[in-house]
This record gives structure tokens, C-alpha cells and sequence, in this order.
């Protein structure tokens, strides 16, 4: 992987020095997209997304994004753990397989994309970089409830059912590199066709193709 963004940063280097410059003034113009797609995953999830960009040279263009994404991560681990009745005023332990879980994502990014040329197919490379806000949800089976007994009080459960089970929510940061094509219907008006590779700090990272419409 190292060596693939390595080779795909010296490509949009080498490209952007020995490319013409045309004249044209920065944040000159505006396209808006919107792109709708699938996170490659076990099962696939889905992804839309709304973005902006400007151009800062003839080539290069600035961009920012949001959208919505879910991705899943595939577990399998049992949890021991407890519940407790109010209306009993008991106990009970409880335990299950979890299967997976389940990401909601709203990620909002900054990047910078790369036209190699213009023609009525342009190819493109992206980077960005961005936060994700998210929640998770456990999809769980073989649930058992009071199988290892009922109990008057905390301290009489067993050890292995007294703690609660969690999955830290912490700040998660994405990183995405991508390339991709668009295939130009009129002037302003084009198809867009790309794939990404997205590293999201304490989430999955996912393969992602996007396919939409940019004005």
C-alpha cells in the first residue's frame, strides 16, 4: 500500500510540472457533484455524497465534501455481561455472540484533485482528508439471558459477568486516496466515476466506488 500511494503522488507530481498552465484565474469557477456508491465490505454498505470544488490552476482543483456512509467490521467474539430489573430488583446475567457492527458515518473533508488532461474523458487523482463523526450499533444472535443464574445483587454475580461491555467512541480521523474519470455529456455537465481507498482511524478502512453527476 505504501508503495501504491508512493507511486500515485509522483505520478500527480511529475504530471503537474511537465503539464502546460493554462491562463486562468484561481477560484474562478464552481462545480458541485453529487455521487451515490458502495463501501466494499462484508456485507457492502452505502455511501452518498454532496461536494464542492474550485479551481486553483487549470488542472488542479480544490474541493470539500460530506456525505453519508456506512461500513460494517465483522467480529464474531462472545460477550459476557449482565442486566438489571428495576422491577425485580435483580441480576441476570447475560451473554452473546457478536457478529458484527454496524459504522453510520458522516465524514466532512478537504482535499485537492489532479486533472491529467482534459478530453471527452478526464482522468483525475484525489486526496483528502477530513473527520468522521459516526455511531455504532452491535448486531448480536444467541442471545441468553439468566443462563448463569439470577442474582440479589452486584457483588454476587459472576466475575466473568460484572463488566459492562463497550465500544469506545473516539475522535476518527479519515485519510483517502483515489482515482477517477469523468466522461464529459456537454460543456458543464459530466459523469463521474471514481474509486477510493479510505483509512479512518479506530474504524475500518474501506475500499469505496462512487458514481454521480457533476455540474
Amino acid at each position: 500500500m505504501k508503495r501504491i500511494i508512493f507511486l500515485l503522488v509522483m505520478t500527480i507530481s511529475s504530471v503537474a510540472f511537465t503539464q502546460e498552465t493554462r491562463n486562468l484565474s484561481s477560484f474562478s469557477k464552481l462545480y458541485l457533484g453529487f455521487l451515490g456508491g458502495v463501501n466494499i465490505s462484508n456485507p457492502t454498505g452505502t455511501i452518498i455524497l454532496a461536494e464542492g470544488k474550485s479551481n486553483i490552476t487549470s488542472n488542479l482543483n480544490a474541493k470539500f465534501s460530506i456525505g453519508y456512509s456506512t461500513v460494517y467490521k465483522q467480529e464474531g467474539y462472545q460477550v459476557k455481561t449482565y442486566e438489571f430489573s428495576s422491577f425485580f430488583n435483580q441480576y441476570s446475567t447475560y451473554s452473546y455472540t457478536l457478529d458484527r457492527i454496524r459504522y453510520s458515518i458522516i465524514p466532512i473533508s478537504l482535499g485537492l484533485e489532479y486533472i491529467f488532461y482534459r478530453n471527452k474523458f478526464s482522468p483525475y487523482s484525489v486526496v483528502e482528508a477530513g473527520y468522521n463523526f459516526y455511531e455504532h450499533k452491535e448486531e448480536i444472535s444467541n442471545g441468553k439471558v439468566g443462563f448463569a443464574g439470577t442474582y440479589n445483587s452486584y457483588n454476587e454475580l459472576p466475575s466473568a459477568y460484572k463488566n459492562k461491555p463497550f465500544i469506545a467512541e473516539d475522535k476518527s480521523y479519515r485519510i483517502a486516496l483515489g482515482l477517477g474519470v469523468v466522461y464529459n455529456l456537454t460543456s458543464s455537465i459530466g459523469l463521474d466515476l471514481r474509486y477510493i481507498y479510505q483509512f479512518n482511524s479506530y474504524l475500518v478502512n474501506s475500499n469505496q466506488i462512487l458514481l454521480g453527476i457533476i455540474f
